[in-house]
């Protein structure tokens, strides 16, 4: 299992290498004066950034990451630690991006006479 584990993580490091790039590429292409080539080359790295993103988040769910579908590519999900829940402990992923947390909160139960909460 570290094999793979190692495995990932050199694909999820040549991934944010790609990145980088594609950034510092990015800023290059300002230095260019307004063209056809320019408008293409502007719209090649758009598609490069978002399949990069796309590798990513795949890369994550295959490691075991939760990720959010606020946005496409999808949101890697990060840890904010264990919750209480009512029996057990269970851990929160949160996503950057929105703020969604992978934990469902809890809500009135329905067809009852209890206080809420309970």
């Amino acid at each position: 299992m570290d094999e793979i584990s190692t495995a990932f993580e050199s694909v999820k490091a040549g991934v944010s290498l790609l990145s980088e790039s594609i950034g510092l590429i990015k800023k290059t292409k300002e230095l260019l004066p307004d063209s056809r080539e320019k408008e293409i080359i502007e719209k090649s790295l758009e598609e490069a950034d978002k399949a990069s993103k796309l590798a990513e988040s795949q890369i994550a769910l295959a490691l075991g990451y939760e990720i959010c579908q606020c946005t496409f590519p999808p949101q890697i999900m990060l840890s904010k630690g264990y919750k209480e829940q009512e029996y057990h402990h269970k851990e929160e992923f949160v996503c950057p991006k929105c703020q969604k947390s992978s934990i469902l909160p809890r809500s009135k139960p329905i067809n009852t006479m209890s206080d809420w909460p309970y």
